[in-house]
């Protein structure tokens, strides 16, 4: 049986299909192409007729603002080179508009804060009055120190006159340094009597009570007692009147609920009004001492801030009587600077930052606890007189040329830089972040003196003493009146707005109507011309 021949492919028929295929593919790739040339026009009809309806709109704007020189851009009564001219002028005054604004935005960054005085006449009463910070040139007292030559165990080898240089070395000598193995000795001495070097500081200072005689505050004679507290400072220690910094004070405890809780006040000005103490050197109880005379130092300071090297210091010497003028000065902060933010407003208020031993916070006292961390972390212990809360080493013998080697550190550099002045002179952050205060009280005194004549009784103080040496001494405030500054914002949004605005106006005569015509153009008047043509 024989079968049918079947051909498998026909050549005619596969060509007519490739043919027929390539006609579709190109009958697509045309209609692809047509498509997107017709959407390409359509884009570039939709650009040319937004940017036709900018331009119109833009020279409807040009002729109908208030703004200088828009108008002359597309005046048709003058040539094209005028308004080319004009637009130049147009775009370099809104360039020098620009550029002034930013100047200003950037000053008022740069300086956030303004002080400036708001009152030459501001009472007195309103302010409180200074601490008052007696401290005796004598360091060691005398009488104290022959008893304690004669009550003191030495060791073998060990003589008087080595026990009478450990005493001058509680006055913390900055001029040299000890020989360490004098240290040693010094410190076998203290550890075989049982004593420390702060405590043998505390046994040799002359007491307060016996240097204060007779004291006066605001014409009332009053006990020495329940106005001077002791204060250990750097100058040893002292006799403190109206002196709120520390934690507690150190009255007696019998009087201690008689102090009052806040500094004091006055209502008057003249010598009759403020504080009058008669003073005793004790000259013959002198037994070590930097200055060549007798007398006392007085620190005029806050009372919330610690007596300091910075504090205002007066002399009194013996045998003078001494009246110290105090012109004091306030500053005060607005509302608007407390809300400030504290990177542009860069200072700090009382109560913003906590400080180790002392109530209140203020440039003094941080720079004050910024030395006695440098000190602690140099020498790892701190000496008697600065302020610990008992958890840290006080100093002893053997630490005394570390502890001399940072007060002369102190005084040769800024605190926590460890560079000299020249250097630290351009530095641009304070050290320890200590900021500035936002509000304060300024105490500029200036004093006189003349010979104090002890048959002539002036007052009740002088009245029955009999001592040819004795120093009296007025702390007052010499006028009813002061000086009170402002703190405040630099500029404030009203004045930032007023300054713009003038900025503004004088360049380009720009005020908030000519803002509102360019929004105007912009959006409301396409949308009113299509509902107006939408109803013809």
């Amino acid at each position: 049986m024989a079968f049918k021949k079947r051909r498998i492919f026909d050549m005619q028929l596969v060509q007519s299909q490739q043919l027929l295929n390539k006609a579709t593919e190109s009958h697509k790739s045309s209609s692809i192409n047509t498509i997107e040339k017709t959407s390409k026009l359509w884009k570039n009809y939709k650009i040319r007729e937004v940017r036709t309806w900018f331009m119109e709109s833009l020279r409807n704007y040009c002729q109908t603002t208030s703004l200088h020189g828009f108008s002359y851009i597309t005046r048709p009564d003058i040539s094209q080179n005028e308004r080319y001219f004009w637009l130049g002028v147009v775009i370099a005054a809104i360039i020098s508009a620009i550029s002034l604004v930013l100047a200003s935005w950037y000053s008022n960054r740069e300086t956030p804060t303004v002080t400036v005085i708001e009152s030459s006449h501001f009472p007195t009463w309103n302010i409180p009055f200074p601490a008052v910070t007696i401290c005796n040139f004598n360091r060691v007292s005398k009488t104290k120190a022959l008893i304690l030559k004669r009550h003191m165990q030495l060791p073998q080898n060990v003589t008087q006159t080595e026990l009478e240089q450990l005493f001058n070395l509680t006055l913390l000598p900055a001029g040299q340094t000890v020989n360490n193995s004098s240290l040693e000795i010094y410190d076998k001495i203290l550890n075989l009597n049982n004593m420390t070097l702060m405590e043998l500081t505390n046994r040799l200072s002359p007491d307060c009570l016996d240097m204060i005689s007779r004291c006066i505050w605001k014409g009332i004679k009053t006990r020495c007692e329940s106005l001077f507290q002791h204060v250990v400072t750097s100058q040893g220690i002292c006799c403190s009147f109206n002196f709120f910094g520390a934690m507690s004070n150190n009255f007696p405890v019998k009087i201690a609920y008689q102090v009052p809780k806040r500094p004091y006040r006055v209502t008057g000005c003249g010598y009759t009004t403020g504080l009058s103490v008669l003073l005793d050197p004790m000259v013959a109880d002198y037994y070590g001492t930097f200055f060549s005379g007798f007398g006392f130092r007085l620190l005029i300071h806050d009372a919330y801030n610690f007596p300091d090297e910075n504090s205002e210091t007066k002399v009194v010497t013996s045998t003078r009587e001494s009246f110290v003028r105090i012109n004091p000065e306030s500053t005060y902060a607005t509302k608007d600077i407390r809300q400030m933010d504290l990177r542009w407003r860069n200072c700090l208020f009382g109560g913003e930052r906590k400080l180790d031993g002392i109530k209140r916070y203020s440039f003094i006292n941080c720079m004050f606890e910024c030395r006695m961390k440098m000190t602690l972390q140099r020498c790892g212990c701190l000496p008697s007189y600065l302020t610990n809360n008992d958890s840290i080493k006080i100093c002893g013998v053997l630490n005394m040329n570390c502890m001399l080697d940072s007060k002369r550190f102190f005084s040769r550099a800024l605190a926590n830089l460890d560079a000299p002045l020249s250097i630290v002179r351009n530095t641009k952050n304070f050290p320890c972040n200590c900021l500035p205060d936002c509000e304060s009280n300024q105490y500029v005194s200036e004093s006189t003196m003349g010979r104090l004549d002890a048959n002539y009784s002036r007052s009740k103080l002088t009245h029955s003493s009999n001592r040819t040496d004795s120093i009296l001494v007025h702390v007052f405030y010499s006028d009813l009146m002061s000086t009170r500054y402002r703190k405040e914002i630099f500029q404030n949004w009203l004045s930032a707005l007023a300054s713009f605005g003038g900025l503004l106006g004088l360049i380009m005569g720009f005020s908030i109507v000519t803002a509102f015509e360019f929004i105007y153009f912009l959006t409301f008047r396409p949308v009113f011309n299509y509902i107006n043509r939408a109803r013809d």
